[in-house]
């Protein structure tokens, strides 16, 4: 725990001298204009167990996390800035996200930096805070790159363009696009492009995401999303994989009762090396309903299935990738600013199954 609250230390430290950076250099261009600043802080601990892993893989049996995600925004008439640090205990900091906009109206932004990639749903609305997710395991098809094993780009470097437009009585059309360069795929998996470090030959990733909301502001909405990766690859036995991916999310409510979901659709190319020429493709899905049964008690249940998944060329360099998963859990709000979960999830992997049950304490400051 002395390494977390260390990582803790790190990102208050980068959070004021975030702020100093930002009120004396942004500051001269808001002369009599109004500005506004504002930050959260999440910390989220967890414990595992886990049962029947398969044999020879490295799954442990007992594992323990502690996290801590710090997000800072600024913005005046004109101008933007939004920044995400990450860090475990493990060791890890990562600034997730790392963006300057540019106000070109009321409801339209354009941004450059580091972004997460909106190619799919669960990332970009829960990012890394668990405290914001109901549930304490992500789908297996939204797992962010890098550590998490994740075998979408989940973050990538460059520009994006998002903005609001109204779209029939009382709804709303967002829509986000996104261009840029991702990271690099190698024998330890898919990695998180950096900020400032030692990089490998980048590529291209283009995305867009339509999100459609009934009523503006209300919960209900429906995306589709369409991206093509181009990801290079290092002692491997291609060059660069061609990934086109497209697919819809839906987050309904009623009542007391609510439901997320999201459809995958992956087409990987591998070009160059011995295994020029292999295609495949593959569709992953899952839906998590969730039941308010009063204003603490929450519970959930998801299933996560795949098809195709077993004969992917590019699939097969994930071997942790959740090809199916049955869960079941509960969330317990602790007043407004904590909750503690308790689920339990059988998953199947590529060498077979395993269980886990999982608890977690989270929060959320100020």
């Amino acid at each position: 725990m002395n390494s977390f609250r260390a990582r803790v230390a790190v990102l208050c430290c980068i959070r004021w001298i975030t702020a100093a950076i930002l009120s004396g250099f942004l500051g001269g261009w808001a002369v009599a204009e109004d500005q506004r600043s504002d930050y959260l802080v999440f910390l989220d601990a967890s414990a595992l167990r886990h049962s029947g892993p398969p044999v020879g893989d490295e799954i442990k049996r007992d594992e323990g996390e502690a996290k801590a995600t710090l997000l800072y925004s600024w913005q005046n008439d004109r101008y933007r800035f939004f920044g995400e640090a990450h860090a475990a205990d493990e060791g890890d900091v990562e600034l997730a996200r790392l963006q300057w906009g540019w106000r070109l109206a009321p409801q339209t932004t354009a941004w450059v930096g580091r972004f997460h990639n909106p190619q799919g749903y669960w990332n970009t609305q829960y990012h890394h805070g668990a405290y914001l997710q109901t549930s304490i395991r992500r789908p297996g098809i939204e797992e962010f790159d890098g550590h998490e094993g994740g075998v979408l780009p989940s973050h990538f470097m460059g520009a994006q363009l998002d903005g609001v437009q109204s779209a029939g009585r009382d709804g709303s059309l967002r829509y986000e696009l996104g261009l840029g360069v991702s990271g690099a795929l190698d024998e330890e998996g898919l990695e998180s492009p950096l900020i400032v470090g030692p990089r490998r030959s980048a590529k291209s990733t283009a995305s867009l995401r339509l999100t459609y909301s009934p009523q503006e502001g209300g919960l209900d909405s429906f995306g589709i999303f369409i991206g093509r990766n181009r990801i290079p690859a290092k002692d491997l036995d291609f060059v660069e994989a061609r990934q086109t991916v497209a697919g819809v999310s839906v987050n309904k409510v009623e009542d007391n009762l609510r439901f997320i979901g999201a459809v995958f659709f992956l087409r990987n190319e591998l070009e160059g090396g011995a295994m020029s020429g292999a295609a495949g493709g593959f569709a992953s899905a899952y839906v998590q309903a969730e039941y308010q049964w009063n204003a603490l008690w929450t519970p959930y249940a998801r299933a996560e299935g795949s098809r195709g998944a077993d004969d992917d060329s590019y699939l097969m360099l994930f071997h942790h990738f959740v090809k199916g998963r049955g869960l079941a859990g509960v969330r317990r709000d602790l007043g407004q600013k904590q909750a503690l979960k308790l689920e339990y999830a059988r998953s199947r992997i590529e060498d077979g199954r395993y269980n886990e049950l999982s608890v977690q304490w989270s929060m959320v400051f100020p």
